[in-house]
């Protein structure tokens, strides 16, 4: 059972090793100025660490190879659209004008991603009360009155209406206009009266104004997409038969390595399989075993009776 167990996981450490191998998209191979290259390129998403593309020497086709250098380029991706965004703030009044002088003529927008400069809308610009409270306004009215004959409040209203609002008398001064001898005196004659009126109305009044303004324009979006390594190991002929490869030496000397994971792959998967099949048939033949052996025992002490 244990001798099980450790083909089983041997079998699994093979299929995850070989998933883990980065296929390189090109393998070539090279003799420039004198100096044997193979150069394997891969293309992997960002974040990929570099240093888990490099192998350990190797020897290939009568050359011995060892690491030089490794080279990466960036593939850029960019986008562009079309965006609105909206800001808002309190004013105490709405007055368009006030308003403009509060607000920016460009935003700059940066959500992470995408980025630009926006340009406000002077058309999308909408100023609205923030809410509303009720307030009492004091009204007065003055009314002249006369000339009368004598300054008696019968002549003077209680109340009077301006701008649809009813007052009430609250004052009168009583003016003498004109007078006659009486005797060796003067006295009045006739009178007028000046009459204050007041009252109280009430309407409803804005606490304060939100407005709401778009900015408009074309925001970028520019981000990797992918890198691209090209690494590059040096030759050195470890004997016999060398013969400088051409391109279809250079795309089969490439082809192994695409292969071999894929290899690994099935072998892993084929030995698991033939494994459970094994473990299967032992496990049948031993309750075989254990369900005859009773029958035996049986037989025998029969025999022996």
């Amino acid at each position: 059972m244990k001798r099980l167990l450790a083909c089983l996981l041997l079998a699994a450490a093979l299929v995850t090793n070989a998933c883990a191998l980065e296929v390189p998209t090109d393998t070539t191979v090279q003799n420039l100025n004198g100096s044997q290259q193979l150069i394997k390129t891969y293309t992997l998403p960002p974040g990929t660490d570099p240093q888990t593309l490099i192998e350990d020497p190797f020897e290939q086709e009568g050359w011995h190879y060892t690491f030089a250098d490794i080279v990466k380029e960036e593939n850029q991706v960019s986008d562009r659209k079309y965006h609105t965004e909206t800001v808002t703030l309190e004013t105490d009044t709405k007055d368009l004008g006030t308003i403009l002088t509060q607000l920016a003529a460009t935003l700059d927008y940066d959500d992470g991603t995408y980025s630009g400069v926006l340009n406000l809308d002077h058309t999308a610009i909408r100023t609205e009360a923030a809410g509303y409270t009720s307030q009492a306004r004091t009204v007065t009215a003055t009314k002249t009155i006369g000339p009368l004959d004598r300054n008696d409040m019968s002549y003077v209203p209680a109340t009077t209406v301006k701008d649809g609002v009813t007052l009430n008398l609250s004052n009168v001064d009583w003016q003498v206009i004109g007078t006659d001898l009486v005797g060796d005196a003067l006295a009045p004659a006739s009178y007028q009266a000046v009459a204050t009126y007041s009252g109280k109305t009430y309407s409803k009044v804005a606490t304060g104004y939100v407005t709401s303004a778009d900015y408009v324009g074309e925001i970028t979006r520019s981000d990797v997409e992918s890198v691209t390594y090209k690494v590059t190991y040096l030759g050195t002929e470890t004997g016999g038969i060398n013969i400088l490869p051409d391109r279809d030496s250079a795309a089969m000397a490439g082809l192994p390595g695409k292969v071999l994971p894929y290899a690994l792959g099935i072998l892993g998967a084929g030995t698991i399989a033939t494994l459970g099949v094994l473990l299967f048939r032992s496990r049948r033949a031993l309750r075989q075993f254990q369900e005859e052996e009773p029958e035996e025992e049986t037989e025998q002490e029969e025999e022996a009776k």
